[in-house]
């Protein structure tokens, strides 16, 4: 009975120790840390679109458009007279047969260059930045 009650005597007077220790330790001040200011996302986009190396001017664009969006805002914005733009399964990505009549109904010969570079996807893929230029051209004869 002794031992045991021993035992609990010590447990208590260590934990009772431990308490004294750690209960007088300062509390260290929390460093304060600086967060950068959010990155404001224009919901407006200008984006520069050139077909078949002339400018047709700026399109006016929202936040989360592609680069096929830019042809149709840029059609329905009076940039080009029509457009002939459908969703192609083979490319998964929508493709251009005519721009302002340039093309052929049932081949698609349109390409097109973002910021003078040629993407490794289709223009359903590639989100437009404000700023960027958009060029079209007709590849076919």
């Amino acid at each position: 009975m002794f031992k045991k009650n021993f035992f609990k005597i010590l447990a208590i007077a260590f934990l009772l120790f431990l308490a004294v220790v750690f209960y007088n330790k300062p509390i260290q001040p929390v460093k304060k840390v600086s967060l950068p200011s959010p990155t404001v996302i224009p919901t407006k986009l200008k984006v520069a679109l050139s077909i078949n190396g002339e400018s047709v001017g700026q399109i006016d664009m929202k936040s989360n458009q592609n680069q096929c969006d830019v042809l149709s805002e840029a059609l329905s914005q009076k940039k080009i007279k029509s457009l002939d733009m459908r969703y192609n399964k083979d490319f998964k990505t929508s493709v251009v047969y005519l721009v302002n009549g340039i093309g052929k109904k049932d081949s698609v010969w349109w390409g097109f260059k973002v910021n003078g570079k040629l993407p490794d996807q289709g223009c359903s893929y590639i989100n437009v930045k404000n700023g960027d230029s958009s060029d079209w051209d007709y590849l076919g004869n």
